[in-house]
């Protein structure tokens, strides 16, 4: 048996069995009707994520893992009330030339995301690359008109009575203005803009909200021919050094996009039906919401001590407990997450900006070393904001604002595609069986 993935919990004295998150080798036998060895070789392909408790030979294995693999079983055996279960990190729903997932991470049509961003190509350039299929790196700033006044009125009418408001909500709430500003009878008259260049207004006007998350906590007007990591560095309070600009310019770049995921497929649907753009970006705003804030969970995990010690004891409680454990062991990369690896190297390289950050780092390694537990992006993209002493939520905010690149991309592509996306659902009658009145 070669299991990978092997988490090693400690303490044993402590160590209590997973009931809810994790079954034992007979109850995923039972479920998945597959042979031991064919159960061995999901855990070793990463298929299914197993945890051994330390000094105990049983071995758990996760039910989420174990119900996906069941849903694309019986999909393809044509089970029609159990096939909708395979749209659950299931079988591809959806034909797209924009992104492959590769072991070595996302490829954007026929580039490698990790090549990009070792070849320090401008975010612009990787954007209309997307966007069009053409690759031109003459053309790496973008000639915008002002962006509406507005816009800042707005967001900061709003950060005035809600201080605390998340930035990714002010990211919902500027593109929201600028659909508004584009919807008018004297902009659609005059300005006749196509969504190109509406996507690289909007992609500016979603920088100067870094703004409120700098020293200055109000909206940073973007610059005419001002790059998007140098309105970035900026708006946040930073030094437009090439460390800087490098870190941020691959942080975006490295999140562009990842095939369909749950904030892209809402685009998509909003796309399908003909909404206006700025409203499919809104629709994967708000479902990046609560994608997003998993950044926020992982500069949680790291708030209360940066020691090594204390970050590896705390990952492992949660896995003793049978916990979901955000940031880590993304499912499509069981070997670990290639944009992670490139962050957290960049991080290493930024330490004179932020020198906690080489104890996360630290703690990171012991984890993998120790456990198997590999960082995802969201955890990469806290790295890389910590090495450069930022604000809390920036990660979450860099995630979406690089995204947005990606979603503009899918709304391009299912518009070219000309059919609605309407997925059925089986009813099934929870009152079946049972003698009631009436």
């Amino acid at each position: 048996m070669n299991e990978k993935q092997t988490f090693s919990v400690l303490p044993p004295s402590s160590a209590k069995t997973p009931t809810l998150d994790y079954l034992t080798r007979e109850e995923a036998l039972d479920i998945l009707q597959v042979k031991r060895s064919t159960l061995y070789s999901y855990v070793s392909r990463g298929l299914i994520r197993c945890i051994k408790l330390n000094g105990n030979a049983v071995s758990h294995y996760a039910l989420e893992d174990i119900k996906r693999l069941r849903a694309k079983s019986s999909a393809r055996a044509g089970h029609g009330p159990v096939a909708a279960g395979a749209m659950r990190w299931g079988d591809p729903v959806i034909l797209s030339s924009i992104t492959a997932i590769t072991p070595d991470g996302p490829r954007y049509r026929r580039r490698l995301a990790t090549d990009i961003v070792r070849s320090n190509t401008p975010f612009e350039v990787v954007t209309d690359y997307l966007w069009t299929g053409h690759w031109n790196e003459e053309s790496t700033v973008w000639q915008n008109e002002n962006i509406p006044s507005t816009v800042p009125q707005s967001l900061e009418a709003i950060f005035q009575v809600h201080p605390h408001i998340h930035i990714l909500q002010l990211l919902a709430q500027a593109t929201m203005s600028m659909g508004i500003s584009e919807s008018t009878p004297l902009a659609l008259n005059e300005l006749a803009r196509t969504d190109v260049m509406s996507a690289r207004r909007l992609i500016s006007a979603m920088t100067g909200v870094f703004g409120f998350l700098g020293p200055t906590k109000s909206y940073v007007m973007p610059l005419a021919g001002e790059s998007i990591a140098h309105t970035l560095a900026r708006s946040l309070g930073l030094a437009a050094d090439p460390v800087v600009i490098c870190a941020l310019n691959s942080a975006l770049v490295l999140v562009a996009d990842h095939e369909l995921n749950p904030a892209t497929f809402a685009a998509r649907i909003a796309a399908s039906w003909g909404a206006q753009f700025h409203s499919c970006i809104s629709a994967a705003l708000d479902v990046h919401y609560g994608i997003g804030k998993g950044c926020d969970r992982v500069e949680s995990l790291f708030s209360s001590s940066p020691q090594p010690k204390d970050v590896v004891a705390k990952v492992l409680e949660k896995i003793e407990q049978g916990q979901r454990l955000e940031g880590f062991n993304h499912r499509l990369y069981p070997s670990g997450d290639p944009r992670s690896k490139v962050l957290m190297k960049l991080a290493h390289q930024n330490g004179p900006y932020h020198l906690p950050t080489q104890s996360i780092l630290k703690a990171l390694q012991a984890l993998e070393n120790k456990c198997s537990i590999y960082p995802n992006i969201e955890t990469g993209l806290v790295l890389i904001s910590r090495s450069l002493n930022l604000a809390p939520q920036t990660a979450g905010a860099l995630f979406a604002l690089g995204r947005s690149a990606g979603w503009v991309a899918h709304i391009l592509e299912q518009r070219l595609a000309g059919f609605e996306i309407r997925p059925r659902a089986q009813f099934t009658d929870p009152y079946e069986g049972i003698n009631h009145p009436g």
